[in-house]
């Protein structure tokens, strides 16, 4: 007999595809990790169960313990609602899930694919909550979405400061996020026998690209490029001046610990984030801007020519494939990731957005 006992058996262990169709001309090979097939539909399957499962250990940021019976929370728009909801159905854990209100576009099926799992969704606090009305349109002004997103995640400090069964999992800052991540970077490996060329993905957290570089480096890999992606125009946590970067020429977004410091988000004022561990190791070699209408046109060509039916940050990270893929050129084989399947974003087609 074959079969599994829980649904987290099935978390991970995704098949790498070479794309046939879309790759063909450019140079080098192009594969693509098809972590969609997640049992939750995305990527964020594996980061959710390892920082789950840290907090029943207590390997947490205040070596808070996750009691039976207890709770978890963060604040997100985007994959991490389903994948933490489904983590915690399997598990018989409550969850809360805050979301941000500017990202609330259409009719959110993510966050219904949440509350079908069983999560408390509701809407974040809003910044005003924590700054006065003239810093929050300053703040708002520099970057709406990051604004939003700070305020969110104090929302989620305070349910665990004024909750002892809560623990905030804190996706941006947790290591646990990129720890939970690197068997990508050992299953590519293995899917193809070392020779990797070139790796890169969609940048939020910056825990994809981080784990899967540092499962490379474990295992002797130095892979020829490494490669960031992000919405042109919304970059949320890194700061570009210009379309593609090279080293020195891409860094952490300055607002956001100014927004964390006026806010009284004291955690993220004093602890490094994934980011901050990602650029200290050295990734990525290249930082791209992507338009939500390259994003788009790509994801489209993916479903159509390939079969894959995928969001807007799976676009965009084929996109930029391609463009390396032709500098590097034959004998080469360059790899990125299927993050998630398009239809959480039905209550946005036609008009889906590439964010991170």
């Amino acid at each position: 007999m074959n079969f599994i006992n829980s649904m987290l058996e099935a978390v991970g262990s995704t098949p790498l595809l070479k794309l046939n169709k879309i790759g063909r001309g450019l140079g080098a090979d192009l594969f693509v990790k098809l972590e969609y097939l997640n049992p939750s539909g995305s990527y964020k399957d594996r980061m959710a169960l390892a920082m789950v499962e840290a907090a029943e250990r207590g390997d947490t940021w205040n070596g808070r313990k996750l009691a039976s019976g207890g709770t978890v929370c963060d604040s997100s728009a985007g994959n991490t609602a389903p994948a933490l909801s489904f983590v915690c159905a399997c598990k018989d854990i409550k969850a809360k899930i805050a979301v941000y209100r500017p990202m609330l576009r259409g009719d959110s099926a993510r966050l219904k694919i949440a509350s079908a799992f069983g999560s408390d969704v509701c809407e974040s606090s809003l910044p005003e909550q924590y700054l006065s009305a003239e810093q929050s349109e300053a703040f708002k002004d520099e970057n709406n979405d990051l604004t939003y997103i700070v305020a969110g995640k104090m929302h989620s400090s305070e349910l665990e400061r004024n909750h002892d069964d809560v623990i905030w999992l804190d996706q941006i800052y947790n290591p646990y996020n990129y720890l939970g991540q690197k068997e990508i970077g050992n299953e590519i490996f293995d899917q193809l026998d070392g020779k990797v060329d070139a790796f890169g993905c969609s940048v939020g957290s910056g825990a994809t690209l981080l784990g899967t570089c540092l499962a490379f480096r474990e295992k002797g890999l130095t892979p020829q490029i490494t490669y960031g992606v992000v919405p042109y125009g919304s970059e949320v946590y890194m700061q570009l001046d210009k379309d593609e970067c090279g080293r020195n020429e891409f860094h952490h977004s300055d607002i956001m610990r100014r927004l964390a410091k006026a806010m009284g988000l004291v955690k993220w004022t004093t602890e490094k984030s994934i980011i901050d561990v990602m650029l200290e190791a050295g990734y990525p070699d290249l930082f791209f801007r992507i338009t939500t209408e390259e994003a788009r046109a790509m994801a489209n060509r993916l479903c159509s020519e390939e079969g894959i039916y995928c969001g807007m940050s799976s676009g965009a990270n084929v996109a930029v494939a391609c463009k390396i893929a032709e500098r590097l050129g034959k004998g080469k084989n360059v790899v990125t990731v299927i993050v998630d399947r398009r239809d959480r974003y039905l209550g946005e087609y036609p008009n889906d957005v590439y964010i991170v």
